[in-house]
């Protein structure tokens, strides 16, 4: 009878021999490296993909300065184009003013000499040839010395001169005479 142990014998023990795994330095090396690598161009990925980003957000903002700095140039025109007209029309009345003479000059004259700081009303203003009529009221008889005396001071009058004053209740009637530097001209 042959007797065949199938469990293993507790009393040998033997040891395993473990395979020692041979490496190179040269393929140390090249994972290394290729590590290294990786791990570079991981980083430059990143950096790229985040400098991307940036300039998106940045280009987005610059289109938008884009759109606002145009609608600011349409109004700028549009206010260089009011400017244009406005400066026309002040040139217009420039050349009429320079064109003025006859009965324009003389109203222009009249209503400069009125004075500021006192109820006084022209009610009439005739001319005949050289002699000029005024008519008007005032509640202020002191002001038709001060009308009278800027009438003289105008240059286009040779003589200003009282020709009637009436006095009311709360209101003196007055007319002056004034006569012409120059002749009239026909209009």
């Amino acid at each position: 009878m042959i007797k065949v142990n199938l469990l293993k014998d507790q009393s040998v023990r033997t040891r395993k021999a473990f395979i020692k795994p041979n490496v190179s330095r040269t393929g140390l090396i090249f994972g290394i490296l290729l590590l290294a690598a990786a791990g570079i161009m991981g980083a430059w990925a990143f950096t790229v993909n985040r400098q991307i980003s940036v300039d998106t957000v940045r280009r987005e903002e610059l289109r938008r300065e884009v759109a606002r700095l145009e609608l600011l140039k349409k109004e700028v025109e549009k206010y260089e184009q009011l400017k244009q007209q406005r400066q026309s029309r002040i040139d217009i009345i420039e050349t009429l003013k320079e064109k003025q003479s006859g009965p324009v000059l003389l109203l222009n004259t009249v209503i400069r000499s009125i004075p500021r700081d006192g109820d006084l009303w022209l009610t009439s203003l005739g001319q005949n040839a050289g002699i000029i009529k005024i008519v008007g009221s005032t509640r202020v008889p002191g002001l038709i010395p001060q009308l009278m005396s800027n009438l003289k001071a105008s240059g286009i009058f040779a003589s200003v001169d009282l020709e009637l004053i009436e006095r009311q209740e709360n209101a003196s009637d007055f007319s002056l005479i004034c006569t012409s530097v120059q002749q009239p001209q026909a209009e």
